[in-house]
């Protein structure tokens, strides 16, 4: 304890002072993440833009105002992010051959339990194009991405496919009166 401050100190690894928060190495698809917040900021931006084209006089005033100064100011922080983001170093830095890096980056974007998810719900769109019923399919669905992430907990899953599905049923179908495929 210090006694001047009356301040512990610190604890080995904590960051201190004006590094706190910023540490010298990026997590891995946090420059990734950066660049893709700024893409849909400037696509937010260029649709809000539109609108703000449509609105008659006084525009300032108008429906489009808050988009457009919303948009602005999440491409502006997004750059800001990216320039920042731009000089540290992340996991893959170190990787010098482009392909490596690709096959890194893509492994750090889809990670198994992602891939896994992609591939279920490829094969439910395909059984709903194929004509099988959306009951069977969703039960199926939700059955094995249950099955395939949490383990081999079958009995369990089948519940909550079985609570999940008859909430749709009756909170869509039956409250909302929505008709399914």
């Amino acid at each position: 304890m210090n006694e001047e401050t009356k301040e512990a100190a610190p604890i080995e690894g904590e960051e201190t002072g004006r590094d706190r928060g910023k540490p010298d190495r990026l997590a891995a698809g946090e420059k990734g993440f950066a660049v893709g917040l700024l893409v849909w900021g400037l696509i937010a931006f260029a649709l809000s833009m539109e609108l703000w084209g449509r609105m008659k006089e006084p525009k300032a005033a108008s429906a489009a105002a808050v988009p457009v100064f919303v948009s602005a100011l999440w491409s502006f922080l997004a750059l800001l992010t990216v320039i920042e983001n731009g000089k540290r170093s992340t996991p893959l830095s170190s990787v010098k051959s482009g392909v490596e890096k690709g096959k890194e980056a893509l492994s750090y974007l889809f990670p198994k339990p992602v891939r896994v998810m992609i591939g279920f719900m490829v094969v439910y769109c395909v059984m709903l194009l194929m004509g099988v019923s959306f009951y069977l399919a969703t039960i199926l669905f939700l059955y094995g991405s249950m099955c395939c992430l949490t383990g081999r907990e079958y009995g369990k899953n089948m519940g909550w496919s079985l609570l999940v599905m008859g909430f749709i049923i009756l909170v869509f179908r039956m409250l909302f009166r929505v008709v399914f495929p």
